[in-house]
């Protein structure tokens, strides 16, 4: 009883998950592929089914607020869902095994862009559209999660998060998030839309131009056709991406303050600056590098320069067409920019804007000791000072993703895989940017080729990067299940 309203909230998603389903479903119908459509449909019943025969096992729990409940639901829906949107991409033969279409689904619902899918143009449009739609939903459900119940529960110093909405009273995940997803969809969806139109008045098509400007707000990484961007090889469109990608990694409640003329928010945002100036920073470092290293020209090393590093900041991992040498520097600086990370709420993955300026708060203050080793240090960030708490917190987290990069990479290694790969590999998926792989080694990842075990090691890091670690561990000790 204790873990009903998990129960009852899971089976709401399911019940809405299904529902999103007849969205690949018309698409399908549109581009004249009606078993696809058939399909969805059937996997949008089966999923409606589960979903509601959830909610009336666990129907008296509703109205009841609990803490430990709700973040067991927010621990599990990721893996739930997955396991329901992994359905039509291996019945539909997108995916050869169960275990590949799980993968892919995973990736997508983190908005990981790690993909086992080498030939996109072998697959359905509704297949397409579905892995697409499914980034899209990802990004969402981060946001929400991230304004709703990881800040009230504390978890790797979220307790510090700035947020330009009103906190209130908690009242429990379920009431939360539906306000939120309400709100945040209307934000989210009308950037997305933006975006779509954006990219079609520059030259994509309607279908292409919907998928990339999902992935491009999801930062999820996402191409619509086996060449990528190299099918449409413009300057303009990168442009146009290299804009929502950064929009993609800020903090939505800005947007929602944005829109009701509190424009002093996004003066009082922490990690807006740092965004800003990792992203001019890194593509100075970058632009520079290219130029000297590659043979490219001034304009053609910036344009390449931009890119590359917004699209490795934000974890989107979108990859431009490279015919010059890459040089090796390169790839310490990419993996940098994964692992920092967008800010937080927002859909990018990485360790956040915000954890990195603590980090390097509690460092100036290390040092600081040095020197005066009873002197009184405080950390502040957003003008408010942080509490030991939230520090440990902080090294909670950091120690937890040290521990998990390494286990993640040592664990790929055994099963087979190159060690270089396997590092790269477990940094990717642990920082959400599985797309980015290509980015960090210069070549294209073949996560279609790994063995199946490591698939599903590959799916427990990107879990676990987007149920941002301790939270995810939190669930797996005992004294969580004790009354």
């Amino acid at each position: 009883m204790r873990f009903f309203p998990a129960i009852l909230f899971l089976g709401r998603l399911l019940a809405a998950f299904a529902a999103s389903m007849l969205a690949p479903a018309i698409v399908a119908l549109i581009y004249d592929e009606p078993g696809v459509s058939f399909i969805f449909l059937a996997t949008a019943a089966v999923t409606l089914f589960f979903g509601m025969g959830m909610v009336l096992a666990a129907q008296g729990a509703a109205g009841e607020v609990r803490r430990r409940s709700d973040l067991l639901a927010f621990v599990a829906a990721w893996p739930v869902a997955a396991a329901f949107a992994a359905v039509p991409l291996f019945l539909l033969g997108a995916t050869p095994s169960p275990v590949d279409a799980y993968f892919e689904a995973v990736s997508a619902l983190t908005t990981s862009g790690a993909s086992v899918i080498g030939d996109l143009d072998a697959v359905s449009r509704g297949v397409v559209f579905w892995r697409a739609w499914m980034q899209w939903l990802g990004g969402l459900w981060t946001i929400v999660m991230a304004i709703s119940i990881l800040p009230t529960l504390g978890i790797g110093a979220m307790d510090a998060f700035r947020s330009a909405m009103p906190h209130g009273e908690y009242v429990g995940l379920g009431t939360r998030a539906r306000q939120l997803a309400a709100t945040m969809a209307g934000i989210y969806g009308g950037l997305t839309a933006i975006c779509a139109i954006a990219l079609w008045a520059a030259g994509m098509p309607p279908f292409d131009a919907i998928g990339y400007a999902m992935s491009t707000l999801s930062t999820g990484g996402f191409v619509t056709d086996t060449a990528g961007l190299g099918a449409f090889d413009s300057p303009l469109v990168e442009g146009i991406l290299i804009v929502f990608m950064l929009l993609g990694a800020v903090n939505f409640t800005l947007f929602w303050a944005l829109l009701r003329g509190r424009w002093k928010a996004l003066a009082r945002d922490p990690e807006v600056p740092y965004l800003i100036g990792l992203a001019l920073v890194g593509t100075a470092v970058i632009t520079a590098l290219l130029f000297r290293a590659s043979g490219l020209d001034a304009i053609d090393a910036l344009r390449r320069g931009l890119f590359t590093t917004v699209s490795a900041l934000t974890t989107t991992g979108f990859v431009q067409p490279m015919s010059v040498p890459w040089p090796a520097v390169l790839t310490i600086l990419v993996l940098f920019l994964m692992f920092v990370g967008g800010s937080t709420a927002s859909t990018a993955g990485g360790v956040k804007l915000m954890r990195a300026r603590l980090a390097l708060g509690q460092g100036r203050r290390e040092l600081a000791r040095l020197s005066h080793p009873h002197g009184v240090v405080a950390i502040l960030y957003g003008g408010a000072p942080v509490s030991e708490r939230t520090i440990q917190s902080l090294a909670t987290y950091f120690i937890l993703f040290t521990t998990a990069l390494a286990a993640l990479a040592a664990t790929l290694a055994l099963l087979g895989v190159e060690p270089e790969d396997a590092l790269a590999m477990a940094a990717v998926s642990l920082t959400n940017s599985g797309s980015g792989f290509d980015l960090v080694t210069g070549t294209a990842a073949r996560f279609a080729l790994l063995p199946e075990t490591a698939k599903w090691v590959l799916s427990a890091g990107m879990l676990l990067g987007r149920l941002e670690l301790v939270a995810a561990l939190v669930v797996f000790l005992p004294t969580f299940w004790r009354r």
